[in-house]
This record gives C-alpha cells, structure tokens and sequence, in this order.
C-alpha cells in the first residue's frame, strides 16, 4: 500500500515537471499567481503588501520568544555569550589579544555581530515556507514575504547588538568618525545578499527537506572561511581568491574599516560586494518564483 502510494504522488523530480497550479483571476482568467520573476515584481510586492509584511514580522518576533523565562532577554544574552566564550579562547589558549592598535573584543564582536544576523536570518528564511504550511494554505497573497520577514525580522537582534557594540567602544576608548555614515549602506547591501540567498533556498526546502541540513553544515563551514576571529591579510595570497567571492567577508571588512579605522572601507571592495548582492537577489528572486506555483503541491 506504501508503495503505490508513493507511485501515486511521485517523487519530487517528478512533480516539479508538472505543470503549475493556476489561479483564477477577478476577470475570469486563468493565470499563474504572482509570476513576475524579475526584481520589478519584488518592489512591486513589498509596496502592495507592506502591512502584511509587517504583521508577519511581528508575528514572527512574538513566536520566537514564547513561553521563554527570559524573553525577549535572549536578544542580549546571545551575542554577549558568543563574544565572551570565543574572546576568552582567542585570547587565552590561542593567545590572540589584538588586531593592531584595537583591542580584540571589539574586534571580534564587529566581525560576530553581522555574521550572527547573517546566520540567523538564513536559518530562519530555510524554514519559513515549509513552517507556514496553515498561513500559505489560508490565505492568497506572495510567498517571497514569508521569507523576507523571516530575514527582516533578525534586524531585531541586530539593533540589539548594535547596543552592546556602542557600549565595547566607549568601554575600549574607540572612537567613532564620520566613516560611520557607510554603515547603513554596507547593512542594505548585506541584507540584499541574505534575501537573495534565502528565497531560493526556503523553496528548495519545501521540496527536498533534506536542505535545511545543508544549510546547516554550509553556515558552519561558511563561518571557519569568513574572516570573524582574523583579518584577510593574514590569509596567505593563493587563497585570496576565496575571500574575494565571499560577500560576507568583503562586507565584513568594510564594517571595519567603517568603525575602526576613520577611513572609509575600499570602494572598489565595496562595489564588487554590492554586485555579488544584486546578483544574488536577481537569480534568487527569479529562481523562487520559477518555483513558487508548485508550493500547493507540498504544502
């Protein structure tokens, strides 16, 4: 009975050569929901949908901390845990106290804090779409929300650290110039990159739910291969190449010049970083919507 079961369904392959389901529109017509692939479509989506938007982001902060002790506590207590456990092993048994004239807790929490919301969010946009099976099935609005509150919603935590980043420089003395001001501009960048990386992903999820430990494994071999704990320039020059592809370690860097430094991070670092970012969102935006009419038949 199993068997022919499974025959009845197919496999995954299979069912993703069927042909999408349709909707029927208010004129009577049969069309494809929501199937403009291009960047175009995205823009248009978030301006039309903003307060659902909103409400998922919402709803997705209040889940995350329910029937916690702590709460929303946890915001705090995470990344200051993370920078105090590996400051202790960098400067302790690996005897790394400091980057130059800077001192190595702020260093590292620089590097830890947008690889922490970068981890998160993708984490959190692999699950969204296959976790909200009851709001995808009730309700006819654009899947790509799910992901971005998803993302959106780590912004959160990110402030959050943001906090206890304000209070390290005041407690080392560091001073914070005018550089400052690419700081938004290096986080929208950053958040273009993990959107794009996320729609893609979320859908293949609800396919092959074999994903989300991809994912996993990738973000921990990801973190080993960014520079968090050590600068690029003490990566010899023949792996070079690996950094240059990896948008999170150009970024990272920028973040460091942004705050550490009093000079503005490379441009030519910065725009090769802000390519890869579009780059990632035009083929994940497209790549998700390719995929999005086939959702019905997993969720």
């Amino acid at each position: 009975m199993r068997s022919s079961r499974r025959c009845r369904r197919g496999t995954a392959v299979e069912r993703l050569r069927r042909p999408p389901i349709t909707a029927i529109s208010e004129a009577g017509e049969t069309r494809t929901p929501f199937a403009v692939t291009h960047i175009g479509g995205l823009v248009a989506n978030l301006v039309r949908h903003h307060e659902l938007l909103r409400h998922l982001m919402i709803r997705n902060l209040r889940a995350q901390y329910k029937q916690s002790v702590l709460g929303y506590a946890w915001i705090f207590f995470n990344p200051i845990a993370q920078l105090g456990i590996m400051s202790f092993i960098f400067t302790t048994a690996v005897h790394t106290r400091s980057q130059g004239s800077t001192a190595f807790p702020l260093f590292l929490f620089i590097g830890l804090l947008p690889w922490i919301f970068f981890s998160n969010a993708v984490s959190a946009a692999t699950e969204s779409i296959a976790n909200g099976s009851n709001l995808n099935t009730a309700v006819y609005f654009p899947r790509e929300l799910v992901v971005l509150a998803a993302v959106l919603v780590r912004m959160v935590d990110l402030l959050a650290g943001a906090l206890i980043l304000a209070v390290l420089m005041v407690a080392t003395s560091q001073p914070l110039g005018w550089t400052a001001a690419w700081l938004p501009f290096l986080l929208m960048l950053h958040v273009l990159f993990i959107v794009g990386l996320a729609l893609p992903v979320a859908a293949l999820n609800l396919f092959f739910r074999d994903v989300r430990y991809l994912v996993s494994t990738a973000l921990h071999l990801w973190f080993f291969m960014t520079p968090i704990f050590y600068s690029v320039s003490s990566i010899p020059s023949k792996y070079s190449f690996i950094y240059d592809l990896n948008p999170n370690a150009r970024l990272i860097q920028a973040y460091r010049w942004a705050l550490l430094t009093g000079v503005g991070p490379p441009v030519t670092s910065v725009i090769w970083a802000g390519g890869l970012a579009v780059l990632s969102l035009l083929v994940g935006y497209y790549l998700f919507k390719k995929l999005e009419p086939y959702f019905a038949d997993y969720i």
